[in-house]
């Protein structure tokens, strides 16, 4: 999930996942993961907050901005 920038802080992150897990109930859907670019505090509390834990991170693995970052990947079992 991706909020634009500017729109953080207004619970719309929570919203979504609300919504995404809701349409996940019942499927026949095992774990979620998600890739979260570092530094990214506000992003990991979301991320708690739904049940996510950290399982690793790759070092600049991911591409944006013009420069590499580290990914830490989180797991929440469904």
């Amino acid at each position: 999930m991706y909020v634009a920038p500017g729109a953080g802080r207004r619970g719309i992150g929570t919203l979504l996942y609300d919504a995404l897990f809701k349409a996940l109930a019942g499927q026949d859907v095992h774990r979620a993961y998600a890739g979260i670019a570092q530094p990214n505090e506000p992003s990991e509390r979301l991320h708690a907050r739904f049940g996510f834990r950290h399982v690793g991170t790759f070092r600049e693995v991911g591409r944006k901005f013009g420069r590499y970052w580290d990914v830490a990947w989180y797991e929440k079992e469904l």
